[in-house]
Parts: structure tokens; sequence; C-alpha cells
């Protein structure tokens, strides 16, 4: 399992999972825009946890105040933004995206933590 800190809070699967299903609305939202939805809504599920405005965080994570930080250093994804399209390219791939989703219910790490050396954590509430 990826490092954490002694203050880093591991979030719980509900959480995760309420931060998903948000960010899926703003990708589904996108992707009604004629013609050209379908890039944006590409655009934002593959870089949701790079975004600089957002502190590294998507929208659905930033209401549930949970955050990705890379293994080791714990820096947020806005400074490795490739980390957050291999994320988001995991859950694009059939097959991997189920063992993706398995692997969280299991063992609490998706598979995409495990290759991109990342780790989700829980923030104290602002």
């Amino acid at each position: 399992m990826a490092e954490r800190t002694q203050t880093d809070k591991l979030p719980p699967l509900q959480k995760r999972l309420f931060a998903f299903l948000v960010d899926a609305v703003i990708v589904a939202v996108l992707v009604f825009i004629p013609k050209v939805g379908w890039i944006f809504g590409l655009i934002y599920f593959l870089g949701k946890d790079a975004m600089p405005s957002l502190k590294g965080q998507s929208v659905g994570k930033k209401l549930f105040n949970i955050r990705i930080l890379t293994t080791g250093t714990n820096e947020p994804l806005y400074l490795h933004p490739e980390k957050s399209v291999t994320r988001g390219l995991i859950l694009l791939i059939p097959v991997v995206n189920v063992i993706d989703i398995l692997r969280l219910m299991v063992k609490g790490e998706r598979l995409a933590d495990k290759w991109t050396e990342t780790h989700v954590v829980e923030e104290s509430a602002k």
C-alpha cells in the first residue's frame, strides 16, 4: 500500500464513491455540449485531479475533502499531471477498470494508486 504520513487519514470508501459520482455528473454534462462536448468531458476526466485552480483536486474531491498525493513526497497531482492522466486512463480500459474497482473495494487501494505511486487522503474540513 502507498506510504502515508502519520497525519494522513484514509478516506472512507463512500467519500471516494460520492466524489467520483460528482465528477461523473460533470463529465456527463460536458459530453452533452454539441460536437465538442466529448473532448471537454475527456479532458476533465483525465485531468480532474491535476487542476491547479483547485490545488490538485477534482470538484468532487474538493467537495468531500479528499486529495490524491504522490507517494513519498506527498505532492499534489497538479505538480504531476501525467499521474492524473494515467489514473483516468486506467478507468477507461475495459477489464482493467473492473480489476481496479475490485481492488479498491477489497484492499482500499486502486490499481491506479499502485501504478502511479499515489495515495488518497482525507483532509480536515477547513
